[in-house]
């Protein structure tokens, strides 16, 4: 889990912020999950990736003895960036393994101009397939997607956006943008923090948040039946 101290931390004009400066903890749970005791910080930030570590998700490693990875992400006041880690005590200690996946730099207009930030990782057509929070370079929030093709070799450390995405026109996406299509009136400020959920039956289910306006924000679903990822596989649930 990742938890943010009371230290402030300053960005630009907006002064110290408190909370904002994140390191990734470790607990454990004797019975089931029902409880859980925390075991301190398991990686602290690097000031070489940005002034935080956070929302880590872990990928158990398919062969007794390899690694454990760690995919989380970084804030360096300008960027957001998805970086790697990996552990070879089954979670005890962590060492990183560097840059995975960041935005379009190179492109003022791309949807992940301004980076990387939450993701979803789950099992996908022989690799694994990453749903990401992008943020374009005013502020826009939308989901991208990326891949991982040989994840039982490298435990996950190689990414690419995926190219060729049917109603897409940059690597990566956007698949699902806010307020339109799907996502429904309800999300048109901003949508993120995707959780996948890859269903025995091949399909997909999303959850994320939305807000729209002044209103607080909200949990929504989509499906894809066929498991595809474009900005028109996805329904609603009550659809």
């Amino acid at each position: 889990y990742s938890g943010g101290s009371p230290e402030p931390v300053a960005l630009g004009n907006m002064g110290g912020l408190a909370g904002f400066r994140m390191r990734i903890g470790r607990a454990r749970s004797a019975d089931g999950g029902r409880t859980w005791e925390k075991m301190g910080v398991c990686l602290d930030y690097d000031e070489a990736e940005g002034v935080f570590a956070s929302w880590p998700r872990i990928l158990l490693p398919s062969k007794d003895g390899n690694p454990y990875k760690m995919i989380y992400h970084a804030f360096n006041g300008k960027k957001w960036r998805v970086f790697g880690a990996e552990s070879l005590d089954r979670g005890a200690t962590w060492n990183r393994t560097g840059l995975i996946l960041e935005g379009g730099s190179d492109d003022e207009d791309s949807f992940d101009f301004s980076g990387i930030g939450t993701r979803a990782v789950v099992p996908w057509r022989g690799g694994l397939l990453m749903i990401y929070e992008a943020v374009c370079r005013v502020g826009k929030h939308r989901l991208g997607a990326a891949y991982c093709a040989d994840h039982a070799r490298d435990g996950g450390s190689k990414w690419e956006k995926i190219r060729d995405i049917d109603g897409c026109s940059r690597p990566g996406g956007p698949i699902l943008e806010p307020g339109t299509g799907a996502m429904g009136p309800w999300t048109s400020t901003v949508v993120g923090t995707p959780y996948l959920v890859a269903m025995p039956d091949g399909s997909l289910r999303l959850y994320f948040v939305g807000k729209a306006g002044d209103e607080g924000h909200s949990i929504g679903c989509l499906r894809s039946e066929t498991g595809d990822i474009s900005p028109g596989s996805w329904r609603s649930l009550s659809e």
